[in-house]
């Protein structure tokens, strides 16, 4: 199971870097135009992907010791702050979201396999009080993030922008 939570989660974080990449070279009023999607733009969407990484490594962090985690500003930090200091802010966006993609990485590999099968419980920012196998919510938010880059990469196409960046077969050896 571990070697899986590995695999996805270097290929997300190469995805993303694939993706900023893409978004580097494009015009910036597309990337902050209402396309009318959930997050509405492709900067909209991609804060969402980054926060969403960075909320459930600070749960993850509650749940078992991670030296990785414990003292990273994304964990100790105010995360009203932390969000307020990427938003509509791309080139800081897309640090965020690199250091967060690494931080991931690095908290997967310190997982214990022992610890993935352990039912875990937090709660909801809507106050709900959820249970589930630890590595179920590590698939969870891997795949939320490959769920958005899909999202973005029709709203890229819509805008005649090439992008070729989330074919997990893309990143594996």
């Amino acid at each position: 199971m571990k070697e899986i939570l590995v695999g996805m989660a270097e290929y997300n974080r190469s995805a993303n870097e694939k993706l900023i990449g893409t978004l580097r070279g494009a015009d910036a009023a597309v990337l902050i135009e209402d396309q009318g999607a959930f997050y509405k733009s492709v900067i909209g969407t991609l804060e969402h992907i980054a926060s969403g990484e960075i909320g459930f490594l600070r749960r993850f962090s509650g749940f078992f010791p991670y030296a990785c985690l414990a003292p990273h500003r994304f964990i100790t930090g105010n995360i009203d702050e932390i969000k307020a200091a990427f938003h509509d802010d791309p080139p800081a966006l897309y640090a965020v979201l690199a250091e967060a993609d690494s931080l991931m990485v690095e908290f997967v590999h310190a997982v214990l396999e022992s610890e993935l099968t352990q039912r875990v419980s937090y709660t909801t920012a809507k106050g709900d009080r959820i249970e589930r196998i630890y590595w179920n919510l590590i698939v969870h938010v891997l795949n939320h993030s490959t769920h958005h880059r899909g999202e973005i990469s029709v709203l890229l196409d819509r805008k005649g922008i090439a992008n070729d960046y989330s074919g997990f077969n893309l990143y594996t050896k």
